[in-house]
């Protein structure tokens, strides 16, 4: 019989008032359950710091101290509600909060429906994401890392994005190289713009609309359109000027409006994109607005650096050197 995987917390234990049901997930820095409130009786989802990531790196508390922050000062339909937040003084854990989405979470809809989403579901789902980022740009803050595993729904359908703790302040320029290491990369390379994967730091508003568009192409396709790459491979054909093949290679039926808007939002150069999430919706309003982006032109590069130049220049020196050599043997047998 397989081992019985440990957990930050036992399920049919307590975490102060709250009783603990069942995992929810497990991610990179800690944990998921769900549990019931001991008063209200009201199921909630916690998600609660790995207690060894929290003693090795103090960063990744203040991570959870910045998410909790912000959303429990924040309310937006599309946006996860945080409640409470805090450290269990009884077992030290830092936890969080926040509503329990019971529709599951956009990756759990995709594994359903590995050929794509219903066009109307990408529209209405791309249409509630949009509007978080919109609140969240409001407030002056980056996400940096929208995902499907990010994006849960609730018992309305509503889409609900969540996972606050890589924002950064794109007014001020205070982000988390306060409390991160400096070289750290913030977010999910699938799903990252190319200038975020080279410095998650610079990142801003338009990194957003670049992952939101990624997103809606694999709801579109049921595939990303970086599948079977690495991260530095991705990165090198953005950097190389390479685009995304059409959404209608993997899905023929998607409206042409919807396929220009997302080779505009998943454009390399960032000035080529919409320019915030704001700008993504009012564009899914008026389709006719849409325009894909123009060709992506790479920087000039000097002759005396264009290998193919340099390769040309040598066959000829190479050609000439021939010509002569023909040239001079030919007088000297003539003699």
């Amino acid at each position: 019989m397989a081992e019985r995987e440990e957990t930050i917390l036992a399920p049919g234990g307590a975490f102060g008032t709250y009783h603990v049901l069942r995992p929810l997930g497990k991610g990179g820095a800690g944990e998921v359950f769900l549990v019931e409130d001991g008063v209200s009786h009201v199921n909630y989802a916690v998600k609660v710091l790995d207690p060894g990531i929290a003693s090795e790196d103090p960063g990744y508390v203040a991570r959870f101290v910045r998410e909790a922050e912000f959303a429990l000062n924040s309310r937006h339909p599309n946006v996860v509600a945080v409640h409470d937040a805090g450290k269990d003084p009884d077992t030290g854990l830092c936890y969080i909060v926040m509503d329990y989405l019971p529709g599951g979470t956009l990756r759990d809809l995709l594994r359903e429906s590995p050929r794509g989403l219903s066009i109307e579901g990408v529209l209405s789902i791309a249409r509630d994401v949009a509007r978080a980022l919109a609140f969240v740009e409001s407030r002056g803050l980056v996400h940096r890392d929208v995902k499907p595993e990010n994006i849960l729904f609730g018992r309305d359908g509503a889409a609900r994005l969540a996972d606050l703790g890589a924002t950064r302040s794109e007014r001020d320029g205070q982000d988390t190289l306060r409390v991160t290491r400096a070289e750290a990369v913030v977010g999910t390379p699938a799903y990252m713009a190319p200038e975020q994967m080279l410095d998650s730091h610079a990142a801003d508003s338009r990194s957003d609309v670049y992952s939101l568009g990624v997103v809606m192409y694999e709801m579109i396709s049921g595939r990303r359109p970086n599948d079977g790459e690495t991260a530095m491979s991705t990165l090198a054909k953005a950097l190389g000027g390479r685009s995304f093949p059409d959404v209608r290679t993997f899905r023929p039926d998607a409206p042409p409006a919807l396929a220009a808007l997302v080779a505009a939002m998943t454009a390399t150069d960032p000035a080529q994109r919409p320019a915030s999430g704001r700008e993504v919706l009012e564009l899914l309003a008026n389709p006719e607005r849409i325009s894909p982006p123009a060709p992506y032109s790479p920087p000039a590069v000097p002759w005396y650096r264009d290998r193919s130049v340099l390769f040309a220049v040598a066959a000829l020196v190479l050609a000439c050197c021939a010509l002569a050599v023909a040239v001079y043997n030919a007088l000297e047998g003539g003699r």
